[in-house]
């Protein structure tokens, strides 16, 4: 009788994880020796993000102007809006602006979007059992907009080493990880 050739769950987790691992690798090592070709495409992938963010915020704004507690609030929502697709689009205009333009347009976006978070939150708080996660989320934007914008040199490309490196890592050990596994599935 002929041996199936089919392949055991664990051997499949296995090699997804060595795959995963390996890619995890290759990407961490173009972060790291090309940082400028991926602060390029970090502009590119945070304009698009900020236009959609900024197209979901005018929504918001639209429904928060029919509400009955958040009329006189729904100014900032809109300004978040606005500021968010604006810095989208610069982004996306001029993709091949410096490490340094990038992270004081990136800081300024986060200071200015995390003041009409907290300020929204502060509105909202008698409103909805929520309000806190709004407050958070713009004390967290405001932080590390300050960080940009004060310390702009440790923004992006320094921000770029740090995931570079902890993508490899975390490739090692899933490359370790599928081996293992591989390895443990093959034992009668």
């Amino acid at each position: 009788m002929a041996k199936s050739a089919t392949v055991s769950p664990s051997q499949s987790v296995g090699n997804a994880m060595l795959w995963r691992g390996v890619v995890s690798i290759v990407f961490g090592i173009m972060v790291l020796v090309w940082p400028q070709v991926t602060v390029v495409f970090f502009v590119v992938l945070f304009g698009i993000y900020a236009i959609v963010d900024g197209v979901a915020a005018g929504s918001q704004w639209f429904s928060a102007r029919r509400g009955p507690t958040a009329r006189r609030h729904s100014g900032w929502i809109l300004a978040g809006a606005i500021i968010s697709i604006l810095a989208g689009l610069l982004a996306l205009i001029a993709p091949g602006l410096t490490a340094l333009a990038v992270a004081l347009i990136v800081g300024a976006w986060a200071l200015l979007l995390g003041i009409t978070q907290v300020v929204v939150a502060i509105a909202a708080r008698r409103t909805t059992p929520y309000w806190w996660a709004g407050l958070v989320s713009g004390i967290l934007a405001i932080l590390f907009g300050l960080l940009l914008v004060v310390a702009p040199g440790v923004g992006i490309i320094g921000f770029l080493g740090v995931v570079g490196a902890y993508v490899i890592v975390f490739g090692i050990v899933f490359v370790l990880a599928g081996f293992q596994i591989r390895r443990s599935t093959r034992r009668p």
